[in-house]
């Protein structure tokens, strides 16, 4: 079974816009303690 969280669904976007600008330099990131993992899938697809 796999982990879903609501609230992450509904940060995920709100939380993207702040890392495009934080991260626009960047061209690796290491995610660590990512919880269920919604936020790094969404994030890397975002962001390759």
């Amino acid at each position: 079974m796999l982990s879903f969280s609501d609230a992450c669904e509904r940060n995920k976007d709100p939380i993207l816009a702040v890392l495009r600008e934080a991260f626009a330099s960047c061209t690796h990131v290491l995610e660590i303690g990512s919880g269920t993992g919604q936020h790094a899938v969404h994030f890397a697809l975002a962001m390759p």
